[in-house]
């Protein structure tokens, strides 16, 4: 089985002036993020507004991009859904395109006990020979997996290969190493940029952060240095990751500020956003275009 690993960019998806997907200008930003050196193309994350699409979008999404990558880099696809016939309909349809792997999120709003988010996750997995990524962010889902219940899932479902641990505490993101313990290729992935170094020099195997939509050479050039055990290097890019933060601080959500610094970086002209989402205003739009040129990352 593929192991996943390395920077993954939480791709954001962009829509046109319709509020539909705009697929020419994905494909632009998939290969701006290829030219810069990622592992994979994670879709359909949190920045990729998975929730406010249709299935059928998903799906149609989904074979362009997949069609269009053509195996330059990992295509990764959040299934995630409140709905298992939902998730298991687009799980089925992005296994039978040739997808690398799928992350998936527990189901979210109602909060299940783990007994039943055991038997969800063991259902999934037996449903698909795909490698699942669990993607664990409790401050949206109102769970959290601790080390047991991952260590439990991986031993019962050897197709759950990895974790995507959005959480603050450090020590958390550590304590998944122990699922190494049934399987040494194991990944555990880091979302937030100012755990990165620390979590390098513990063996991390991997980012999916927002900030590597638009500034992806600063996670591509802190793993790698750190990888060849060039950890001068790789704090020299790190204190570049952490800085990128800030452009969280100009939106809610946080994934608003990183679309409109692609925008300005990739695109070079505004996008649009389909509600519940809506444009930056002004001031935060003069912001993000100030901390960018601040980065060097626009002229």
């Amino acid at each position: 089985m593929k192991r996943l690993c390395g920077v993954n960019p939480p791709v954001i998806t962009i829509f046109d002036e319709n509020y539909k997907i705009d697929i020419e200008a994905s494909r632009r930003q998939a290969d701006f993020l290829i030219e810069k050196g990622v592992d994979g193309l994670a879709y359909l994350g949190t920045s990729g507004e998975f929730s406010i699409m249709t299935v059928q979008e998903k799906k149609d999404f989904i074979h362009e991009m997949t069609r269009y990558v053509a195996g330059r880099v990992n295509v990764i696809v959040g299934v995630g859904d409140t709905c298992l016939e939902n998730t298991m309909e687009l799980l089925t349809y992005v296994e039978s395109i040739g997808v690398d792997g799928v992350l998936l999120v527990n189901p979210y709003f109602s909060v299940y006990s783990t007994d039943m988010v055991e038997a969800y996750f063991k259902y999934v997995a037996s449903h698909t020979r795909l490698p699942i990524i669990i993607y664990n962010f409790p401050d949206l889902t109102g769970y959290c997996f601790n080390a047991d219940v991952v260590y439990d899932l991986v031993k019962n479902n050897p197709n759950i290969v990895g974790i995507k641990d959005t959480i603050a505490d450090f020590n958390h993101l550590l304590s998944m190493q122990k699922v190494k313990e049934i399987n040494p290729d194991f990944s555990v992935f880091c979302a937030y940029e100012n755990q990165a170094m620390g979590l390098l020099a513990c063996g991390i195997d991997g980012f999916i952060n927002a900030t590597a939509n638009f500034a992806p050479e600063y996670t591509v050039n802190t793993y790698q240095s750190a990888k060849r055990g060039d950890f001068n290097e790789a704090a020299v890019w790190f204190k570049k990751m952490v800085e990128a933060m800030d452009i969280y601080t100009y939106s809610t959500p946080l994934f608003l500020a990183c679309k409109q610094a692609m925008y300005y970086r990739v695109l070079e002209q505004d996008g649009h956003e389909r509600l519940p989402g809506m444009p930056l205003d002004a001031e935060m739009k003069a912001k993000v275009y100030n901390k960018m040129r601040e980065l060097d990352l626009i002229g």
